[in-house]
């Protein structure tokens, strides 16, 4: 009854309490983080620094690099290496994602932390969730500053929205996948890179026609089961192109995403610490 003496219920403690708990665990996981986000911010600088090379060795007036003057300058290994840079730049997002997430769960378990976390009164998938999404968020925000500043630098402009959708994308179907994994390996962001090959094999026979004559179903499970390539193929292009957004393709990876977390949270609820 006296709140003036024996400070605020503990009613009214419990959300100040949960909020203060749950700052200090991301504070926490970001200090884990330190290195991760050091080697990424130092791709990023390399990226960049490429590209700012490039535009002084071969910009033109109109504000973009001009291939066959560095073709000149460097000859193909110089134009070839420039290539190269560009097209690792549009996948940014899920090398962050993966370098970023790889452990999600596996690391606190091979290391014990797992059972500290769950001796405590705290929901675990709750937990995780909120890690998941915090580390996630930050992939999205980093790649969001280097995809950009990339093209730029490169190209005088950016594609938009299209770039965020493509980060996204990629950020949902990967992170999604790396949750899932990391319940039941410890090689979760190797183990999701290794299925990204598969997928992109995968689609290449589909689309090519030389899965016509599989079983009734399979072709479809299976492309189901792997990362949705196709889907992440579509808004690459769309980004490319400066095209309109394809938003079916973006739906997929979407429920994609979805079908991953729920399978995730559910191995968690099963998986021992």
């Amino acid at each position: 009854m006296g709140s003036g003496v024996n400070g605020p219920a503990p009613a009214a403690r419990a959300p100040a309490m949960a909020s203060t708990g749950r700052l200090a665990i991301a504070s926490l996981t970001l200090r884990a983080l330190q290195r991760r986000l050091a080697v990424l911010a130092a791709f990023a600088a390399v990226f960049l620094l490429a590209a700012t090379t490039a535009r002084l060795l071969s910009g033109t007036h109109d504000g973009h690099v001009e291939l066959d003057r560095i073709f000149e300058i460097g000859g193909a290994p110089l134009a070839s290496g420039l290539l190269l840079i560009g097209w690792v730049i549009g996948r940014f997002p899920l090398i962050a994602v993966l370098v970023l997430m790889a452990g999600l769960f596996s690391r606190d378990r091979t290391h014990g932390w797992a059972r500290l976390y769950y001796a405590r009164p705290i929901a675990p998938l709750a937990f995780y969730a909120r890690r998941a999404g915090l580390l996630a968020a930050i992939a999205f925000l980093i790649s969001a500053a280097v995809m950009p500043g990339f093209d730029v630098i490169m190209l005088g402009t950016w594609a938009g929205a299209a770039t965020l959708v493509l980060i996204a994308a990629y950020v949902l179907a990967y992170g999604s996948l790396v949750a899932l994994l990391s319940v039941w390996t410890r090689h979760d962001a190797w183990a999701a890179l290794l299925l990204a090959l598969v997928a992109i094999v995968w689609h290449a026979l589909r689309t090519g026609g030389v899965l016509v004559g599989a079983p009734p179903g399979v072709a479809e499970i299976v492309s189901i089961a792997l990362p949705p390539h196709g889907a992440l193929l579509a808004l690459e292009s769309a980004f490319a192109q400066l095209q309109p957004i394809p938003w079916d393709a973006f739906l997929y990876v979407t429920l994609y995403a979805t079908l991953m977390l729920v399978l995730g949270g559910i191995s968690l609820a099963w998986r021992e610490v």
